[in-house]
């Protein structure tokens, strides 16, 4: 009788359990709040200014929300606007950002945890940064934010000054644009919390994501290589708000995420104005 009693209890559970699952709750709809259609994956505050004028005609003209995600804060560098360096310049450069993104109509910046880290060689960021948890982090945020598509740099030692921070930058948004969909990857991420309502979750509460397509951009100072490899726009559009061309708007951005630099390019061609030119011999 008891085992009769047992067995009736236990298929119940197995069918309450059963019919649980088959309620499980669908996929739940974003954050509007952070939800993006467009999220820029880049190194240093003020790399974004490499797609300005392109992401600010998306912005005003297709009204496409936009976000970006900075590997650093960039706590080294010149600094020719004050004798601020290190953490305090990171600082600096934050503020910078987020002034010269809301110029040009963004308002969502997040910030990882990447030491600013001058060379050419990729593998040195990557290290510095720490590889595996750099990923778990840009996976975490391309969940979050569940871009349609990806804006990074070129994963490539042809781009630009070669900086290896450029470079990191793609890589994580290469790696992390094929993890953020599978749920074995950083699966607390995805695992539902205990009792959303209080506290001590082990579970992070987020949904696998695919976005849709990646592109990469490069600040090389040529571009034959580019030629036939991807769509081309031109700069030269007018703002239908501002009636000045979006060059103009990328240029107004760039006022605000790049002073120290700027002001230190403009010291350093000063000065090798007044020396002349110098032998290399």
């Amino acid at each position: 009788m008891k085992y009769r009693v047992f067995v009736t209890v236990l298929l119940t559970c197995i069918t309450f359990l059963s019919s649980k699952a088959q309620q499980a709750e669908p996929n739940p709809l974003p954050d509007a709040r952070y939800k993006v259609d467009i999220l820029i994956v880049v190194g240093h505050p003020d790399d974004d200014i490499e797609v300005a004028s392109y992401v600010a005609k998306l912005i005003e003209v297709q009204h496409k929300s936009v976000a970006v995600l900075y590997d650093t804060r960039g706590n080294s560098g010149g600094n020719a606007a004050g004798p601020e360096q290190s953490k305090a310049l990171a600082d600096i450069r934050e503020m910078e950002a987020r002034h010269s993104l809301a110029s040009y109509g963004i308002t969502n910046a997040w910030f990882m945890h990447g030491p600013d880290t001058p060379g050419g060689d990729v593998l040195h960021s990557l290290e510095t940064w720490g590889h595996g948890l750099a990923l778990e982090e840009m996976v975490r945020l391309f969940r979050i934010t569940r871009p349609e598509v990806i804006l990074t740099w070129m994963p490539n030692y042809v781009v630009g000054e070669n900086h290896d921070d450029h470079q990191a930058a793609g890589v994580l948004a290469t790696e992390a644009f094929d993890l953020a969909a599978n749920p074995l990857a950083f699966p607390e991420q995805v695992e539902a919390a205990r009792d959303r309502f209080s506290i001590n979750n082990y579970g992070e509460g987020l949904r696998p994501w695919q976005a849709k397509k990646i592109y990469y951009f490069t600040d090389a100072t040529h571009f034959e290589f580019l030629k036939g490899r991807g769509p081309e726009y031109p700069t030269s559009d007018i703002s239908p708000s501002r009636k000045i061309p979006y060059s103009r708007v990328d240029k107004l951005a760039r006022a605000h995420a790049s002073l120290q630099r700027a002001l230190l390019r403009i010291r350093v061609a000063e000065r090798h104005r007044r020396e002349g030119p110098r032998s290399r011999g």
